[in-house]
């Protein structure tokens, strides 16, 4: 199966993508990064790498650069040109894409490192281990390529089928009466104008969607290790999936990441057929590594050094999403037979079963946790379980400011919902804008009792002192302070609804949409007081 495909096209293709994904990637964090991490951003780096010198935290503990070189804005604008670069190189292949993918690796995980904040979050982690696990197998391309497309197995295996137990066993029971996507449209973080469309579509839709869901993460990760005529079943259920999510919704490089690491799922014979144009196919050729044979006994080494202890390590995460369950003992099981369920209990208590089965296995997984636990600072085996608990409310922070204590004027976001006059926007391929992501995140903590953040309490002052870099990071500023700061600012707490017509109010959930906000894309009622903020507080 996995010896005998041809893999030098389908690997060179990876190679272009994933320097595509890296590129995009810097030159997101490139118009973002002096609001949020320069000495004048909401969260200097300088604090925080200073704080970790103190601490005597080490390079393999926060793998950022900054603390081994420099914490200076100079720096980080170089972080941000040298990944740049080595990302064009990599795509061109003027030198060994392995090295430029050092070079992206270092850049990228010594920004997210300093600015977990911000760029914390699972998609920007995925991109980092994505780029390591190639260049460890970047020595051995040339003689075992296969080690890559293995280990690309089961990164998607763990993502995917993480992803559907995640959902499960998650504790939300919208994932399990098949009423999650009934929610999902109008509560996630950055909808599309795509979203209302989708969000008004027949419960009966809904439930498919969800159902679905299951299927194309759940078999689809199954089939990744099976032969390719059956692995293309893989490819097209996470296709449809993910590109169901990126029409829908503003998700970044959630997608085209994916996408990449599904490229290993076809072969060079299917990708011959897929690919329209010759000049493409002899450009992936020309930048593909020339395969060459060895001796077949060291063939081995790289299944030794990476392939299988990488494969159990990533196990570790994946199983903790079972949380010790036994899954024919799911409802969704047991409702057809329980056949399967005893035939499971039978097996594990047998004698034999656990001395000469059960006994290693717990063995290799002690041993594995520990590598776990060892690698986990620089992003290796990380667990990715996106979506496992539906939001049932969409609470949005509004920032208002005023010069008099009397007249407040609203401040506008680029792409987070704020002004319920402006259309969904469409977010710029692969751009994530950070702050606006971050900002989903508080309310759903407010809504439990937390209160604001430090930061956004230094976010807040950033505005009062009129910071240019922190305002380059929100929407068109209002009238009166274009040219000057507010003296007072607050920040409310709204509950946002997508609006309706007439003949769909019973599909609403909280009042009716009130007759001055039919025909707009949201309707919208304060909550609460979040926050407020006054010079006096520096």
């Amino acid at each position: 199966m996995l010896f005998n495909e041809p893999w030098s096209l389908s690997v060179s293709l990876f190679e272009r993508a994933l320097a595509c994904i890296n590129l995009a990637a810097f030159l997101s964090s490139l118009v973002q990064w002096r609001g949020q991490i320069s000495s004048t951003g909401i969260l200097p780096a300088r604090h925080i790498v200073r704080h970790w010198k103190e601490r005597k935290i080490t390079f393999f503990q926060r793998p950022t650069l900054c603390l081994l070189i420099s914490d200076s804005d100079n720096f980080l604008l170089t972080l941000h040109w040298i990944g740049i670069i080595c990302s064009i190189l990599a795509f061109f292949a003027f030198i060994p894409t392995g090295i430029c993918l050092i070079g992206c690796w270092l850049c990228y995980s010594s920004l997210v490192t300093v600015s977990t904040t911000f760029m914390g979050l699972q998609m920007h982690s995925n991109l980092l281990e994505t780029d390591l696990l190639y260049i460890l197998c970047s020595p051995f391309l040339a003689i075992q390529p296969e080690v890559l497309v293995f280990i690309q197995w089961s990164l998607l295996f763990r993502i995917m089928l993480g992803g559907a137990v995640g959902k499960y066993t998650g504790g939300d029971p919208s994932w399990k009466d098949g009423t999650a996507m009934s929610w999902h449209y109008w509560t996630q973080p950055l909808p599309n104008p795509l979203s209302p469309i989708f969000y008004r579509m027949p419960v009966f839709v809904h439930k498919v969607e969800t159902y679905f869901t299951y299927v194309s993460e759940g078999i689809g990760a199954l089939l990744c290790y099976t032969p390719q005529i059956t692995r293309w079943l893989a490819f097209v259920f996470f296709l449809m999936i993910l590109l169901g999510i990126n029409f829908t919704g503003n998700y970044a490089h959630l997608a085209p990441l994916t996408i990449t690491e599904m490229i290993l799922l076809l072969n060079d014979n299917v990708w011959h057929s897929l690919i329209p144009f010759q000049s493409i196919i002899s450009f992936l050729e020309y930048t593909s590594t020339s395969p060459y044979a060895v001796a077949w006994p060291l063939k081995f080494i790289p299944w030794v050094l990476i392939g299988l202890p990488y494969f159990f390590v990533s196990l570790v995460p994946l199983l903790a999403t079972f949380h010790d369950e036994n899954p024919f003992s799911w409802p969704i099981f047991t409702r057809y037979s329980s056949h399967p369920l005893k035939v499971t209990q039978f097996i594990y208590q047998h004698t034999h079963f656990q001395r000469f089965f059960l006994r290693p296995w717990n063995y290799i997984m002690n041993w594995s946790e520990n590598g776990h636990d060892l690698i986990s600072p620089i992003r290796l085996a990380g667990r990715y379980v996106k979506f496992a608990h539906m939001t049932k409310r969409r609470w949005e922070i509004i920032i208002e400011g005023t010069e008099d204590g009397s007249t407040w004027h609203e401040y506008d976001f680029k792409y987070k919902p704020s002004n319920i006059d402006k259309p969904l926007p469409i977010v710029p391929f692969c751009h994530m804008p950070n702050l606006d992501w971050r900002l989903w995140f508080l309310p759903n903590d407010a809504a439990r009792g937390s209160p604001p953040p430090a930061w956004f309490n230094v976010f807040l002052q950033r505005i009062l002192e009129h910071n240019q870099a922190v305002l380059s990071l929100l929407g068109p500023l209002p009238e009166p302070f274009r040219e000057r700061p507010p003296k007072l600012l607050r920040a409310w707490l709204y509950d946002y609804r997508f609006t309706y017509k007439r003949d769909q109010d019973p599909k609403q959930v909280m009042e009716k949409t009130p007759a001055d906000q039919i025909g707009k894309t949201w309707y919208r009622n304060r909550v609460a007081l979040y926050t407020k903020a006054s010079k006096k507080d520096e």
